[in-house]
């Protein structure tokens, strides 16, 4: 056994490899003799190839192989010829060695072949890159590729239902199952959204959540780019994973916050109740979280401290909370949650602040509030604030 071969392997290296492809697809015993054989006789490599199968099982997409829905017809019913020959056992598997990605292509094409237009999560927030900095300053709801529901209200309400989708309470639009729907909530605005499995998000300012209409398959796949806070609904055999830029957090049913704006330096994830798992998406290391810790990434490095839950979800009920926090971090906080635009001096970087801020105040009163115990000075000239130090 060439056990070398897989020397200096990464995960993501066996994503790349026939015979771990055929393993992975077809499950079949002589496959899986020879990987437990691989991991037997390589026990460094254990943990590599479990998450190289979890990667496999959550972001592996093959859907865009240029493949016409004809030519998979043609190969599958040779595919399934070969099968049928069992005798040809060995001579199948040098076939399958050397064709590995056009076989998994088919195999995902058949099972899927109701829905082959269906791109996956990823795929689909890549090509459908909606902006939260647009000029819209309402809420955005795109329930399908060509319908748009605008929502004026400061806080909207959103339920998907059976076979509708509510808003405030009413009835808008259809739900189109297949179809995947992106909610953009803009700086000033908030959301509560509530998916098909009665999964709750609080969506804060600023943010883009990407879901499915319903959820088919072996898990739930969300993704966020902004702050939101989960209460998922229990489903031991459809996990919950919610996908960022930089991470994937995955949970069973749980409550936690997710902060994972794709223009801040880092990632941050607090756990209110139950358990969730967290891969990064740069190196597949995870870190598991028990309740009242926060997992925080930035530029490539991860952390886990104990933390006051209450002081990072009480957004949700419109207080904020600083803890020794640079005053231009809390401007750039502030200014998503209103709306406004502030600028600020370099000044500001070097004072710190701990305390709370309600944000049922008007923006103004919070900003001049400030003014009494730092030194800076607060002016305001066409909906613009200008804070500088004194």
């Amino acid at each position: 056994m060439e056990i070398n071969k897989y020397q200096g392997y990464k995960a993501i290296d066996f994503l790349k490899d026939d015979d771990f492809l055929r393993w992975n697809l077809f499950q079949l015993e002589e496959d899986n003799a020879y990987w437990t054989k691989v991991m037997v006789e390589g026990p460094e490599l254990k943990s590599l190839i479990e998450d190289a199968i979890e990667l496999y099982k959550t972001q592996v997409r093959l859907n865009d192989y240029s493949l016409t829905s004809e030519q998979a017809d043609v190969y599958h019913d040779v595919f399934q010829h070969r099968v049928a020959q069992r005798r040809k056992r060995k001579t199948l598997f040098y076939w399958l060695s050397g064709a590995a990605s056009v076989l998994l292509l088919l195999a995902i094409h058949q099972i899927y072949k109701p829905n082959n237009q269906d791109p996956g999560l990823l795929d689909f927030v890549n090509a459908n890159s909606l902006s939260v900095d647009s000029d819209s300053k309402d809420i955005q709801l795109y329930v399908s590729s060509d319908q748009l529901i605008t929502i004026e209200e400061k806080e909207a309400d959103i339920a998907y239902n059976t076979d509708s989708i509510q808003v405030t309470g009413k009835s808008l639009a259809e739900v189109n199952a297949t179809e995947y729907s992106q909610l953009v909530v803009p700086k000033g605005k908030r959301s509560r959204l509530t998916l098909s499995d009665g999964t709750t998000l609080h969506v804060n300012s600023g943010t883009k959540v990407v879901y499915p209409n319903r959820f088919m398959g072996d898990t739930r796949e969300i993704y966020v780019n902004g702050e939101v806070f989960l209460d998922v609904t229990h489903n031991e055999k459809q996990p919950f994973i919610v996908r960022t830029s930089e991470i994937a957090v995955r949970v069973l049913g749980t409550k936690f916050n997710v902060q994972a704006y794709e223009e801040d330096a880092g990632t941050q994830v607090v756990l209110a109740s139950g358990a969730v798992q967290i891969t990064s998406n740069e190196n597949s290391k995870k870190i598991n979280l028990t309740p009242s810790q926060m997992y925080d990434y930035k530029a490539g490095q991860a952390s886990v401290t104990r933390v006051d839950v209450d002081k990072y979800i009480s957004w949700v009920q419109g207080i904020l909370y600083a803890e020794d926090e640079r005053l231009d971090v809390l401007m750039t906080k502030l200014s998503r949650y209103y709306g406004k635009e502030i600028l600020f001096d370099e000044g500001l970087v070097n004072q710190k602040c701990t305390g709370k801020v309600d944000l049922k105040n008007d923006l103004g009163e919070v900003l001049n509030g400030l003014t009494f115990s730092f030194r800076i000075k607060v002016e305001q000239e066409n909906g613009t604030y200008r804070v500088s130090t004194k």
